[in-house]
């Protein structure tokens, strides 16, 4: 009577356990699958799956590198509902509903329900640090989740060995290449070799071992075939098979060698000034080190945080290492109910586990930034936390002693990450609590990001018409779907690998063909092309310039809003003042931005002195034609000022050992409400200098502040002068 009874009991507790562990991953997810907007990959992709929708083909229309089954699932989607970024996040969240479940059944299969426990904890930790690549509309979290639901199916065939969990495995993995070709073809590789390892667990020899898992192999086939198929068919029908193939096979070997990112050396634990500069912090941190506040104190000043980002590059080469070590320490685990005829000499369930997740962790190379490598972390905490159960087993550790220390060791390193994850969630949920406005938006971001877009939509609902196109570079098509404007050109990511073999030419002529009227654009390239816009793409830099003018700076810089002219002025011919500059100063600074090459000259905020100049000397040839100096000037905006105070920018040429002056021009500075997010694009300059044609001449910039200024605590840059796209441009004969 009472093994019925625990055994009802049993059986009701295992479901309500099911949903408990669902619903506190729903409730702690929903508020991170509500905040964000990732401008570049999440805008194209919900610009593309629209288009899509509405009756544009990939790969024909559209340009994309990545199979289709984002876009599939987003188009019918958006053929369901209205579109928005919300509803967008309705399968995300689903999916990630999915990826707890398998965290749970994976581990447990071979560690139990302390296993499957703790990992179903350490994956919700990591969410947090890879926000918000776990939580939007992108294509990496299904594809692995996809693989990772293979793999578990893969194990269930290892206990029952049944036909149809190895079909069902099959259309999983079908479903993981077509959402990424790359990850879902390496965890089909992992499954591959688990199929003859299963084999050999069994004591089956290598000949009969290598003969059923070809058979294996062949029911796998038939469910990735059942995947493909229909996608080859659906591409064969709309005339658009051989761009696809260019796109998803041949392209990414042309561009694989121009966007590697190199792995994090280990060396970097112990950098005194580790991810002191934004673009390390833009490569190899995560987003909430710089969307929440820093912590400071003594763990700020070690910058231990940013030093637990290295142990995240580390953890999977030693997780991958031990696993395969205690596959060869003893045989199956007692746990698991696959059959075993003859003792084996492995740990065949363990060694499937590490084949298929060090095949989904493979796909962070080339581009081995901490976005990538985040995408593949599901599998490494799979892999960990089994690896791990194995290690703590009595069987494999007999010492109670050992096994406690290890397992001490363990929940203290964990914790310190739970700790950081905490804050940050809770620092996430409270400080981007403004929603973007539009029938397409409500998701929730920071008040300045907010502020910056509803701006920038403003804007363009009194510049152009719902139907005008409207070109983003290089990659925030999200302006685009928030706004309702159509893209001009088939590109919708304007980096290097998708436009550079014609230098922008087809965007050029798809914006002349929709008569574009706007032109926005970021301030930086994208951190991660090896080159700038300017260079890569010189038909449409110089399209931008000839054919537009800026009219606004939006936001903190994010921004600059450019409209088409009345006529498009003829191309200069110039050469940049920034080329050999000596500096003679750390408070001066060159920076490429996306169009242009800029001097920051920082003077400070006065508390020391009222007066405070900067001079900065580059040598500059002088075209025999003659030729202006040309630049646009800008200031940082203080918050505060003590009036009067002002900027005084002056220029001189110094040639033959004489110093001339040829420009000087005090502004009146003026402050700027913090939260106001729209200037008017800074003012150009031209000084004539027809009278050093021919020379090579030092061109001095000086700036001089008088004047005490407070800068906003959201402010960039400390106060200073910014000389915008100085250049030197030769006379027309």
């Amino acid at each position: 009577m009472s093994d019925r009874l625990n055994a009802a009991l049993s059986s009701i507790a295992r479901p309500l356990a099911a949903i408990a562990i669902c619903g506190s991953a729903l409730l702690f997810v929903i508020p991170l699958a509500t905040r964000c907007l990732t401008m570049a990959d999440e805008g194209y992709l919900l610009l593309q799956a629209l288009d899509m929708a509405n009756g544009k083909v990939l790969y024909r229309d559209m340009d994309a590198f990545v199979t289709p089954g984002m876009w599939f699932l987003l188009a019918g989607l958006f053929k369901l509902t209205e579109p928005s970024v919300i509803a967008s996040r309705i399968p995300v969240v689903i999916a990630y509903l999915a990826l707890i479940v398998l965290s749970y059944r994976i581990p447990s299969r071979i560690g139990g329900v302390y296993a499957g426990l703790s990992s179903v904890g350490i994956m919700m930790m990591c969410t947090v640090w890879a926000f918000p690549a776990w939580t939007f509309a992108f294509y990496s979290p299904f594809s692995v989740m996809f693989a990772l639901a293979g793999l578990e199916r893969l194990l269930a065939f290892r206990a029952s060995s049944s036909r149809s969990d190895l079909l069902l495995a099959g259309l999983l993995l079908g479903l993981s290449i077509l959402f990424k070709q790359n990850y879902g073809v390496l965890a089909l590789v992992g499954v591959l070799i688990a199929l003859m390892v299963l084999r050999l667990e069994q004591g089956q020899s290598r000949v009969a071992s290598l003969r059923g898992a070809a058979v294996d192999s062949c029911w796998l086939g038939v469910g990735i075939v059942a995947i493909a198929l229909p996608t080859v068919i659906y591409l064969g029908v709309h005339g658009a098979l051989g761009d696809a193939f260019r796109s998803l096979f041949v392209h990414p070997l042309e561009f694989s060698g121009k966007h590697n990112i190199p792995y994090l050396d280990l060396a970097a634990l112990f950098t005194p000034d580790f991810m002191s500069e934004p673009l390390d912090i833009m490569t190899y941190g995560a987003q909430p080190i710089y969307r929440t506040p820093l912590l400071g104190g003594f763990v700020g000043s070690i910058r231990l945080v940013e030093r637990l980002h290295v142990l995240l590059y580390w953890f999977p080469p030693l997780i991958f290492i031990m696993g395969s070590t205690l596959v060869f320490l003893g045989s199956g685990d007692s746990r698991d109910s696959a059959p075993s005829p003859k003792s084996s000499a492995f740990h065949g369930g363990l060694l499937s586990i590490l084949l298929v997740c060090f095949g989904l962790f493979l796909g962070v190379f080339p581009r081995a930034d901490f976005n990538h490598l985040i995408n593949v972390y599901q599998p490494v905490v799979i892999a960990g936390v089994t690896s791990f159960a194995v290690l703590l087993d009595g069987r494999t550790m007999p010492s109670v002693a050992m096994r406690k220390i290890v397992g001490v060791a363990i929940i203290t390193v964990i914790s310190i990450y739970f700790v950081v994850s905490a804050y940050w969630y809770s620092a996430l949920v409270r400080t981007m609590n403004f929603e973007v406005g539009g029938s397409r938006g409500g998701v929730k971001v920071s008040p300045p990001e907010a502020s910056s877009l509803n701006q920038v939509l403003r804007n363009l609902a009194l510049l152009s018409d719902p139907d005008d196109a409207l070109l983003t570079i290089p990659d925030i098509a999200m302006l685009n779907f928030l706004s309702k404007r159509p893209m001009p050109s088939a590109y919708y990511n304007l980096y290097e690998h998708h436009i550079s073999h014609d230098g922008g030419a087809a965007v050029v002529i798809g914006a002349e063909n929709h008569n574009t009227p706007v032109v926005i654009t970021r301030l930086n390239n994208f951190f991660s092309d090896r080159v700038g816009l300017r260079d890569y793409a010189p038909v449409l830099s110089d399209y931008i310039d000839t054919h537009f003018e800026q009219r606004y700076t939006i936001g903190r810089s994010e921004y600059l809003l450019y409209t088409r002219r009345e006529r498009p002025v003829a191309s200069e011919n110039f050469a940049s003042v920034l080329e050999d500059c000596d500096q003679q100063s750390d408070k001066a600074s060159i920076e490429d931005h996306l169009l242009f090459r800029s001097l920051y000259q920082t003077i400070g905020v006065g508390f020391a002195s009222r007066e405070d100049s900067l001079t900065t000397r580059c040598r500059v040839k002088i075209p025999r034609s003659g030729g202006e100096f040309v630049w646009q000037m800008e200031y940082s905006h203080p918050a505060k000022l003590r009036s009067p105070t002002t900027l005084l920018i002056e220029v001189s040429i110094e040639s033959n050992q004489e110093r001339h002056p040829v420009f000087s021009e005090s502004i009146e500075v003026k402050p700027i409400n913090p939260r106001v997010s729209r200037l008017p694009a800074p003012r150009e300059y031209r000084v004539d200098l027809s009278n050093y044609a021919g020379q090579s001449v030092n061109l001095i910039m000086r700036s001089t502040r008088n004047g005490l200024v407070a800068m906003s605590t959201s402010a960039m840059r400390s106060f200073g002068a910014h000389w915008q796209h100085p250049r030197i441009v030769a006379r027309q004969p």
